[in-house]
């Protein structure tokens, strides 16, 4: 970073106990930030979700200058550890990050979603004009230079006459685990070459435990973990993927950065309906959207989806709707470079 000329200093995370040492870190923070903001001359701060986002309001207090808010939301922060079971709903975490999301919308010059949606339904018609939608994007070009390595994926895990679902990602709380393995056990019923491939850095028995249940023979499914490097060729050896997210209030926000990932792999997606902006997204000739979680949707989805891994077009769809959408070079960068380009065309 130095060689690109950015300076670039870091605090030590607290993780217990977890209010005291939040509120420490964010005490920290925000006086770091002051001081650097005087230092530095900043004109813009930019805070990556709820709790830099105190930081930021805080070191507006303390500071000499006031450099522009750009507050990077990210997420319901509230919304969604309630709905994890992490906080009580309306307890004191809970209401004092809702305090500092309501601050934060209020006095930042420009805010940063994730979805089109919850630009539409969180933000009036005047705030939308401050609002930039800029969804979780993937390295495509990268995932695209891995398709070679498809054939050699393959043989290495045993899979050269499989057709291959692939799950990528850890399972939080929100993943539905026992969804997609009753998916694959009713996908199972229409073909015997089915392969169930899922690289999770977290735990991999949740998703043991739940093919289990449902007698799923241990050869024809595969857990492991791969280097951020490698997983574009765990990709290019697939021929579709799979998220199920459960929906709440909290999902209007989400963004799965695993999607890009898949289309970018040229992989249809099946998919679960309601999440952010994917229903948008997915047209029926890159994905299946599943509306209900039922033996006769799956029974549904799984027919449609072998559909598309048949016709030859459909990794070429998929791979355009992700440049299109997705794609870190030709979608993140140009719109947060966007966020500051209006930033420093308002006269505030």
């Amino acid at each position: 970073m130095r060689a690109v000329g950015i300076t670039w200093h870091g605090l030590h995370y607290h993780k217990r106990p977890s209010l005291p040492a939040t509120v420490y870190d964010t005490l920290l923070g925000a006086v770091c930030i002051a001081v650097w903001s005087w230092w530095y001359r900043l004109d813009v701060v930019h805070a990556r979700t709820h709790v830099p986002a105190a930081m930021a309001l805080i070191a507006r207090r303390l500071a000499r200058t006031r450099p522009a808010l750009v507050f990077d939301i990210r997420g319901l922060m509230a919304e969604e550890y309630e709905e994890a079971g992490r906080w009580r709903p309306g307890g004191v975490p809970s209401r004092l990050t809702k305090a500092v999301e309501t601050a934060a919308i209020l006095r930042a010059d420009r805010i940063v979603i994730l979805t089109e949606s919850a630009r539409e339904k969180l933000f009036d018609a005047e705030r939308r004009s401050t609002v930039h939608v800029i969804p979780c994007c993937a390295n495509v070009e990268q995932i695209k230079r891995a398709r070679p390595e498809r054939e050699r994926v393959r043989r290495e895990l045993g899979l050269s006459d499989c057709v291959v679902v692939v799950y990528v990602g850890k399972f939080p709380s929100w993943s539905m685990p026992g969804a997609m393995s009753d998916f694959f056990s009713s996908t199972c019923k229409l073909t015997d070459r089915l392969h169930f491939l899922i690289l999770t850095q977290g735990d991999g028995d949740v998703i043991r435990r739940e093919l289990g249940r449902n007698h799923v023979y241990p050869g024809s499914y595969t857990v492991t973990s791969a280097p951020q490097g490698e997983v574009g060729a765990y990709l290019a050896a697939a021929d579709f993927a799979i998220t199920f997210i459960k929906r709440a209030p909290s999902t209007i926000m989400q963004s799965p950065t695993k999607l890009g990932e898949y289309l970018g792999a040229g992989l249809p997606v099946v998919h679960s309906a309601g999440i952010g902006d994917i229903d948008q997204l997915m047209s029926p000739d890159i994905g299946v959207r599943v509306t209900e979680h039922s033996a006769n949707s799956y029974r549904e989805a799984a027919a449609a989806i072998l559909r598309l891994t048949h016709d030859p077009q459909t990794p070429e769809r998929c791979r355009a709707a992700a440049e299109r959408c997705l794609s870190l070079e030709r979608v993140g960068i140009p719109r947060y470079l966007s966020v500051y380009e209006a930033l420093r065309g308002d006269p505030r």
